[in-house]
């Protein structure tokens, strides 16, 4: 009965995060990579041992399984055409286990309705649920493992144990940055309690996911690592541009690259942005301490998550562990419920009129910021989007009966151009084997004649309103064919 009350706005939430992709329906980088890893499994019947078709460097799929495994049960067309849907799918399985779990602490279905209604109204949520990822269902194992534990601590049930290391084995298996997450907020909770059930936790369902996979997540666990050492090293180039070099370089119309550099320059501001109920839960910890356990633990939560996004925002050398934000999207949950039981117990008193009047011009502002990133990051999107003319460039590269081996500028339609193609195309098949791209990812670091010479390639696709012909300094070349801002260049 608490589902039937807890769909309406699950549904909604599915309608709202997929809105911008019924718009401009090929937004999107990862989803073809995802796209190309299912053609591997269908053909390989399983995981896939080696992956090389179109990459030339090669390699084996060491991302976490569950997802593709998920995807390989939708025939491919409806995978490709609805791919935006899963995200929102998944979140909206979380809204139904936050409706549950708001009104099994408060038993007031009322309450449970509105944490949702905050949680929905959270920026950063809504805007991460465009595409294609396992992220949000790597949310829901994050809110089951936690839960479940703070559930052990009030009542020291063992089962609540044993099902916390069920669902943390389906996050090591789901989702990397919810994989070590994972891990800090067990360290978290274990130190500052010296409760270490929460590491027994962590350290079982990492045994389990070896398990359950037969062995497989070492692999997963070595791509795992192999992209953090890559990233700690020129995390500073993280949002660079690939010819200009970073992005405080240059003036650039891209309105990703300018969002992650406001949040560089002004963190706490833009992380009470993506997430402003983090703010009434930071009030309550400091000035109103709860004497609940449950409480306690959730406000923690929501201290340590906005405790690692200023962290891994303002220290550059820990960059490499997450963009900031998102560790916000771990405690949505718990930083929405607390914000609704906050603004209940003023309800009998003198405050409570001006609290719902600012949390309301709050979920006005929050619902137009949303609204406003999802119009200019994703519908009015042309660098990540499959537009006209690359289709017909794609149209082109596929009709001819020798495949240049490419160089894609910008890199971001390296694995779109692969999919659509088949056209060999210089980026890595795997995370263990990213170093092997660094010559142009995530910028250039040589010229562009000596990177083509260097690893054999024979073409160039430019998409011109990123970076103009002059900018590569090819020095004698052909333009091959034209569609709109994408050229085909062949050095002379």
């Amino acid at each position: 009965m608490l589902i039937l009350f807890a769909l309406p706005l699950a549904i909604t939430a599915i309608i709202f995060e997929s809105y911008p992709r019924f718009i401009n329906r090929y937004c999107g980088v990862d989803i073809w990579t995802h796209l190309l890893y299912l053609q591997e499994y269908r053909r390989q019947k399983g995981i896939p041992k080696k992956i090389d078709k179109g990459f030339i460097v090669p390699g084996s799929y060491d991302y976490p399984p569950a997802f593709i495994f998920i995807m390989s049960k939708f025939p491919s067309k409806y995978v490709e055409k609805y791919e935006f849907l899963f995200s929102p799918f998944f979140d909206a399985i979380q809204l139904i286990l936050i409706f549950i779990l708001a009104y099994i602490f408060t038993q007031n279905i009322l309450l449970a309705f509105a944490t949702q209604f905050l949680y929905l109204l959270t920026p950063i949520i809504v805007l991460e649920n465009s595409s294609a990822t396992p992220r949000s269902l790597g949310y829901v194992l994050f809110t089951l493992v936690f839960i479940s534990m703070f559930f052990f601590e009030a009542n020291q049930q063992m089962y609540y144990v044993l099902f916390a290391m069920i669902a943390g084995a389906f996050i090591f298996l789901s989702h990397r940055f919810t994989t070590q997450s994972f891990l800090f907020f067990s360290l978290f909770f274990s130190i500052i309690h010296l409760n270490f059930w929460y590491m027994v936790v962590f350290i079982v369902s990492f045994l389990l996911a070896i398990i359950f996979s037969r062995g497989f997540y070492w692999t997963v666990l070595k791509g795992h690592l192999g992209n953090l050492r890559f990233w700690r090293k020129i995390i500073k180039y993280r949002f660079a541009h690939q010819i200009r070099g970073t992005s405080q370089q240059h003036k650039t119309n891209d309105f990703v690259f300018r969002l992650y550099n406001e949040f560089l320059r002004l963190p706490p501001f833009v992380l009470a942005i993506t997430n402003p109920w983090t703010l009434p839960v930071l009030y309550l910890y400091l000035f109103l301490p709860s004497q609940n356990l449950m409480i306690s633990r959730l406000e923690e939560l929501v201290l340590f998550s906005y405790l690692l996004a200023l962290a891994t925002i303002w220290v550059p050398q820990i960059r490499f562990l997450g963009e900031g934000q998102r560790y916000l999207e771990l405690s949505a949950f718990p930083a929405a419920f607390l914000s609704v039981l906050f603004l209940n117990s003023l309800q009998h008193t003198s405050s409570f009129s001006t609290a719902l009047i600012i949390c309301g011009l709050v979920c006005l502002c929050s619902l137009v910021t949303i609204v406003v990133i999802q119009q200019k990051a994703i519908i009015k999107d042309k660098l990540r989007t499959l537009t006209p003319g690359l289709l017909q460039m794609f149209a082109y590269l596929k009709s001819l009966k020798r495949k240049p081996r490419l160089l894609c500028i910008p890199h971001q339609i390296t694995t779109n151009t692969i999919y659509h193609t088949d056209c060999p195309v210089f980026v890595n098949a795997d995370y263990t084997n990213i170093e092997k791209i660094s010559d142009v990812y995530p910028f250039m670091k040589k010229p562009v004649r000596q990177i083509m010479k260097t690893h054999k390639l024979d073409a160039i696709l430019l998409n011109e309103e990123y970076a103009e012909v002059s900018e590569l300094k090819l020095g004698k070349h052909k333009v091959v064919k034209r569609y709109d801002n994408y050229l085909l260049l062949k050095p002379l």
